[in-house]
């Protein structure tokens, strides 16, 4: 995976501030056409319907591992919420991945719950307990997936917020998984489900815009940004 010139949030203001297509417009000469077809690819996945949370993550591979799932299998936003320690901070694992998907910091869960009612998500907890199995999960609406802590498990209020619990199917030994595995299995389903039921994506025509010229910005080098674009709007770039 390249290493972009540009995080996404960075790119996203810069796109903000001059609008879509023009970033678009001014970036497409020197983003090579076979990355071009890459880039239209990757939207034509992209589920903007889909987000992942993590509560309380304070494994940084497993937190790590969880957004490079989610870039992978084309869910736009990740949600981490009061990360303890250095639990985002394990590059080797995502692999670039936080600078292709949306990362949500939240320093509290009040925050991410408010987030997630502002946008007509529901909101659906991994538990051991939980009631659902994974593949019964809704997917004809906007959801999140939300996972707890490797050691604890999601929190007393995380799981009275949600709309309901689920879990993963076994029938080995073993009584629970991974948070990443688990992560991986249950966005892989929702995933699976989803675009049984229509397109692989879902994104509508301005996400696209935006999301394209963020990608055409992650694909050129930080020299060029800098030099098409001013100082203060490009500081980030590199």
């Amino acid at each position: 995976m390249l290493a972009p010139a540009m995080d996404l949030h960075s790119a996203q203001a810069l796109v903000e501030a001059h609008g879509a297509p023009q970033v678009t417009e001014a970036l497409q000469p020197f983003v090579t056409e076979a990355r071009r077809a890459r880039i239209e690819a990757v939207l034509d996945g992209r589920m903007a319907s889909v987000h992942v949370a993590v509560e309380a993550p304070s494994d940084p591979h497993n937190a790590a591992a969880v957004v490079r799932s989610c870039e992978a299998m084309g869910a736009l936003g990740v949600h981490v919420i009061a990360a303890e320690g250095r639990a985002l901070h394990a590059r080797a694992t995502t692999q670039g991945s936080f600078h292709w998907v949306q990362t949500h910091h939240h320093g509290a869960l009040a925050a991410f719950l408010a987030q997630v009612q502002r946008e007509g998500r529901r909101l659906f907890g991994a538990t051991m307990d939980g009631s659902l199995p994974v593949g019964r999960l809704p997917v004809d609406e906007p959801l999140c997936l939300l996972f707890g802590n490797e050691q604890r498990g999601l929190s007393p209020q995380a799981r009275q917020a949600c709309d309901g619990l689920f879990h993963v199917p076994m029938v080995g030994m073993s009584e629970s998984l991974n948070l990443s595995v688990c992560a991986a299995i249950s966005l892989y389903e929702v995933m699976r489900r989803k675009r049984a039921q229509g397109p692989a994506g879902d994104l509508d025509p301005e996400q696209r815009a935006a999301l394209r010229a963020c990608y055409y910005l992650g694909s050129v080098d930080a020299r060029l940004i800098r030099g098409l674009f001013s100082p203060k709007e490009a500081r980030h770039a590199g």
